[in-house]
């Protein structure tokens, strides 16, 4: 049921793809917490928290979205992939220039609809996608990867739906290689005798693990970072823009001990694979 990850190696990634998000301005992150502390997001116990820990996933996502947007100049068409109850579209609000599919393996139709997602698919993700190929710019796929008893498999059918030149927005709770291997070993004997059920933790990763998922499904690592070494939900530091760049400095210098990580993989153009062809 679990598969063995290719052992594939990829260089060390310039400093600058760890370091590329400690640029991105926390304005937005503190004015969208404060837009949706109503609506809980986040930890009951981080409600007077500017700069919730936990947040810092969906503002990752929207700092690279602009990005690509203003990258791209057009409309994007976007895959939460796992969406849930929609907690990144509901932290995102109204999304200029993005289009939404949203697709679970249990979804709420009308309260997906309602947070402005245009097409909704209920599916399980360890399955063929039912999207042609080559048909989304970007795929979010934030805290799934954990839940599935083959990630792998699940990464090479997302890859299959990027268009050329779109990437896949990964990110999952991290651990040090030795570590997430043990990990892993234990979820899949508590899986295998019923300890465990589908939709729990059933996975463990490392940096590694992440690179190797990229690699063996075509798609290039443009970014690689993690994103806390203490998260303290209700403490006065969650409110100081110092203590959560001082995290944020953390993950990047030491993403296998950055508590989550988050992942940038993109795929090459038609144009760029003829050439290597």
């Amino acid at each position: 049921m679990f598969r063995a990850y290719a052992h594939t190696t990829q260089p060390n990634e310039p400093w600058r793809f760890q370091s590329r998000f400690l640029s991105w301005p926390l304005n937005p992150l503190e004015e969208k917490v404060a837009a949706t502390r109503h609506l809980n997001l986040f930890s009951k116990r981080a409600k007077a928290s500017s700069y919730p820990i936990r947040a810092l996933r969906y503002w990752w996502v929207g700092c690279f979205l602009a990005e690509e947007i203003e990258r791209m100049g057009r409309t994007l068409t976007v895959l939460d992939a796992g969406c849930s109850n929609g907690e990144i579209k509901t932290y995102l609000g109204d999304t200029k220039r993005l289009k939404w599919i949203g697709v679970d393996w249990r979804v709420d139709e009308q309260a997906l609809s309602g947070l402005g997602y245009d097409r909704i698919y209920q599916h399980d993700l360890n399955k063929s996608l039912p999207l042609p190929d080559g048909s989304v710019d970007v795929v979010v796929f934030l805290h799934v990867a954990e839940h599935l008893p083959n990630p792998i498999d699940t990464v090479t059918e997302l890859s299959r739906i990027v268009r050329p030149g779109g990437v896949l927005l990964g990110g999952s709770p991290i651990l040090p290689k030795a570590i997430a291997r043990w990990r892993r070993r234990q979820h899949l004997r508590a899986f295998q005798k019923g300890a465990r059920k589908p939709g729990e933790h059933i996975q463990s990763f490392s940096p590694h693990d992440w690179r190797e998922f990229l690699a063996s499904t075509g798609l290039t690592l443009e970014m690689i970072n993690g994103a806390f070494f203490c998260r303290w939900s209700g403490s006065p530091l969650e409110s100081m823009r110092w203590w959560i760049r001082l995290n944020q400095l953390w993950g990047a210098v030491f993403p296998s001990l950055g508590g989550e990580l988050y992942v940038v993989g993109r795929k090459a153009h038609a144009l760029s694979l003829w050439f290597k062809a």
